[in-house]
């Protein structure tokens, strides 16, 4: 059995199919070497009988045309990451099967989330920074935050990272709420969670964490209106991404708002932070995208995948397929 690997970037491709994970792989076929546009013609021969290719971030995006060119026989690609939009369509289109680790990248994204909801409750971030040059402000600050129990924590997304959240959150004394339209009361029941609006969760929550599926019609979506209604003392974390959010209505209310706190690990220039406004604000705290997959997290993604090709093989039901009507409504 012939096993092609896609991946652009030689480092990106690295960090998830090391030694060990390529070699576990190479039990089930052999292995092409790593495929991009750049080599994609040199490897047609390989690729004309393959059934079965792996990718991780930096997959080649292939038309439905350059499917049937280049890999007319594939039946299932094992995609060793999270968001599958920006390749999927004409894989599926064209009767591909892909799996997605999504679930694995969640989760040190909701391990990183829920640290930070629980730092952020007890005040961490301002009175942290302002500690140096004023200790007693700092501890003013401290001794205003809700700390960690009864406080009210509200999550918006319900997938897989903000289920995670609200699945590690629920054994403690923290209230959670939700925003989710697709998520029935049923579901928000099992997670101990209580729906409510968008605007109920920016006024009456003491941290307010951002897990909504990445989606042209979400740009921008969180405002002034938002921001400017948030509690006293109240923070908004987006582990999300940066374009969902209106950043100079956001550095404004800041400005406005001093008690207000911005933990955010995705802005929308990311590799050039300095030309956002948020990056000036002394209430806001940015780290460099680091809440995904980093270290030896990424090897988890691989093995989950090839935990996925054994259940495949052998006939046995998935349990992360990517449909295509799962476009619609994921990350």
């Amino acid at each position: 059995m012939k096993i092609a690997l896609f991946g652009s970037n030689s480092l990106q491709f690295s960090k998830v199919y090391t030694p060990a994970v390529l070699s576990e792989l190479s039990k089930y076929g052999i292995l092409s070497e790593r495929i991009s546009k750049k080599n994609i013609n040199k490897q047609k021969d390989f690729l004309q009988d393959c059934e079965i290719a792996f990718a991780t971030w930096g997959m080649t995006r292939l038309s439905k045309e350059e499917i049937k060119e280049y890999l007319p026989s594939l039946k299932v690609l094992f995609y060793s990451a999270g968001t599958v939009q920006y390749f999927a369509r004409p894989f599926l289109e064209s009767g591909v099967r892909i799996f997605s680790a999504f679930a694995a990248n969640a989760v040190p994204v909701a391990e990183y989330t829920a640290s930070q909801i629980m730092l952020a409750s007890k005040g961490f971030f301002q009175a942290s920074k302002s500690y140096r040059i004023a200790p007693l402000y700092s501890l003013v600050h401290a001794n205003s935050s809700p700390g960690n129990f009864h406080t009210k924590v509200g999550i918006i997304g319900l997938g897989a990272i903000g289920t995670r959240v609200a699945e590690k959150l629920r054994d403690s004394d923290i209230e959670l709420y939700a925003f989710d339209p697709f998520v029935s009361k049923e579901r928000a029941a099992e997670l101990d969670v209580k729906l409510c609006t968008l605007e109920d969760i920016f006024s009456d929550c003491d941290v307010i964490t951002n897990h909504l599926a990445n989606k042209k019609e979400l740009r921008n979506f969180f405002r002034c209106r938002h921001f400017n209604s948030m509690k006293k003392h109240s923070v908004f974390i987006n582990t999300g991404r940066g374009a969902q959010v209106s950043e100079l209505s956001l550095a404004l209310s800041l400005l406005l708002h001093p008690s207000h706190t911005f933990v955010g690990d995705v802005i929308k220039a990311e590799y050039f932070p300095y030309i956002s406004p948020l990056f000036w604000c002394r209430n806001a705290i940015i780290t460099p995208h680091i809440a995904g997959s980093t270290g030896n997290e990424p090897q988890r993604m691989a093995y989950l995948m090839i935990e996925e090709l054994k259940s495949f093989l052998e006939g046995k039901e998935a349990s992360y397929e990517i449909k295509l009507s799962d476009l619609e409504k994921m990350a």
